[in-house]
């Protein structure tokens, strides 16, 4: 009997001690990458046909009728009958371009499904007509002369001037929120399914719809027209909802622009005439179709100090090595036959994922001029080539000159639980399944940053997954795009 009291008294203190070791231990914590199988293509991209579609828009009072229009491109399979339609918004100055390379990834790799990109209302102030005359001709110098080297001349491109568009003072959130709601209608009409998605502000414009209530004496939030919400490296609380309530924005005793105030009153420009201007926007259009139309050939004197080729005018504009901005880039591959130095704008910037970006300072002794590698696709995550091939299109363009002000400080003044906000449900009441997927070097780059949107949502079927990696463009522009895949995968789970 003794030996049975000690032995149960050892057993119990072993299984004391086991119930110790976690606060005495440090508990290892498994780790498993995300693994997915390549994107199977079930139709040729060749048979993905495209539409450019113009819709009547929401009736905006102060607005001339000819621009209260809804857009956006259509990407399908002819012959075949559609059951979902996905409709997707762009990020903040992007327009239905720069999620081309996706939405073609997407139809091909679906049976029954449509694509549908917009283009938010401001552009179609843009003036492309040479744009479009260059990508007729094969012939990227008509673009540059008129954009860029006759840049606001007579014979050149003049951006259009505020005080002509006042109106676009009133173009807020609602105002975009119920261009979305008609073309969300349209879809329904078409598919039995609907879902909607967005990237960066699109998703948080996207987050928007789902509260917002356009019934008339009724309820009717967007989320019950819709089956599934899908955000790319962004959404609420990360680029939109923060209960900022910014009635003005300055610089030191420089007022820029006074606010929804003055915006209606056409007091300040409804676009920004500052920092992102369209000229910065039109260059990188320019900056496009060299690339993809004479790659090879140098660029024009005036774009960069020293000799270079049009691609490698193009990569240095906005790949991750170079840019001053780690996240807002793509990973496209680097410059050779160039002096280098450091890149601080990126350090300051990023901190230390800029550390590792550079500047270029000019030829290399012994070359004549800096050229541009695309480099290993398994690290450079994006196809230089492929990207500026999608992004010189007839329809569209992949960037939106004229960004309305009054959008981002509408969607700043919100918060994220739309608690009490006129025109919204809150946001707990929204229970559409939800697909959250962020770029590890972009804006969203681990499972938190989707915390206060989810947080906000208790209750509703969320997934979240990240894409390490990928910058906070690569993630609509990548080859053998992930998000693809499991968009795929996880509409396989919706009802």
């Amino acid at each position: 009997m003794r030996g049975l009291l000690r032995f149960k008294h050892v057993i119990g203190l072993y299984l004391g001690l086991i119930g110790l070791l976690p606060s005495c231990l440090p508990i290892p914590q498994v780790k498993l990458e995300l693994e997915l199988a390549d994107l199977e293509v079930i139709h040729p991209v060749n048979l993905i046909r495209t539409e450019y579609v113009v819709i009547p828009g929401y009736q905006e009072e102060h607005t001339p009728d000819i621009y209260n229009k809804a857009y956006y491109e259509r990407y399908y399979i002819s012959k075949t009958s559609t059951n979902t339609i996905l409709v997707l918004m762009p990020g903040i100055y992007g327009g239905a371009g720069s999620l081309d390379l996706l939405a073609r990834q997407l139809v091909s790799s679906n049976d029954g499904l449509e694509v549908w990109a917009i283009d938010r209302r401001a552009n179609i102030f843009e003036d492309r007509s040479v744009m479009k005359k260059s990508i007729r001709t094969s012939n990227p110098y008509l673009a540059f002369d008129y954009y860029v080297k006759n840049y606001k001349t007579p014979e050149g491109f003049n951006p259009v001037p505020p005080k002509d568009i006042a109106f676009m003072g009133y173009w807020g959130l609602e105002v975009h929120l119920r261009d979305l709601h008609e073309v969300i209608l349209k879809a329904q009409e078409q598919a039995p399914r609907v879902l909607l998605g967005g990237h960066s502000l699109g998703a948080a414009i996207s987050g928007f719809y789902t509260a917002f209530d356009f019934g008339q004496g009724k309820t009717d939030p967007g989320y019950k027209h819709i089956s599934g919400l899908v955000l790319l490296d962004g959404g609420l609380g990360r680029t939109g909802g923060f209960d900022i309530k910014l009635e003005s924005l300055g610089l030191g005793p420089l007022e820029l622009f006074s606010g929804v105030k003055g915006l209606e009153e056409g007091k300040d420009s409804p676009y920004l005439t500052f920092a992102l201007n369209p000229k910065m926007f039109v260059r990188r259009d320019v900056l496009i179709l060299l690339g993809y139309l004479k790659p090879k050939e140098l660029a024009p004197e005036g774009l960069y100090p020293f000799p270079l080729t049009n691609l490698a005018a193009l990569g240095l504009s906005e790949d991750d090595q170079y840019s001053s901005s780690t996240v807002f880039s793509s990973s496209w591959g680097q410059v050779f036959n160039a002096e280098t130095a450091g890149n601080l704008t990126a350090v300051i910037l990023g901190g230390v994922e800029g550390v590792r970006s550079q500047s270029v300072t000019g030829v290399a002794k012994g070359a004549s001029f800096v050229d541009w590698d695309q480099g290993d696709l398994s690290r450079e995550r994006s196809n230089i080539a492929e990207v500026a091939k999608s992004s010189s299109l007839i329809d569209t363009n992949t960037t939106e000159w004229y960004f309305p002000i009054r959008l981002a400080l509408d969607m700043g003044s919100l918060n994220v639980r739309l608690d009490n906000a006129k025109g919204y449900i809150p946001t707990s009441q929204v229970t559409t399944p939800t697909l959250a997927i962020g770029a590890g070097r972009g804006l969203a780059p681990d499972a938190r940053s989707f915390a206060a949107y989810q947080n906000a949502r208790p209750g509703s079927a969320f997934s979240t997954y990240n894409l390490p990696g990928l910058t906070h463009f690569d993630i609509v522009q990548t080859a053998n795009n992930p998000v693809a895949r499991l968009f795929n995968l996880w509409l396989e789970q919706l009802n």
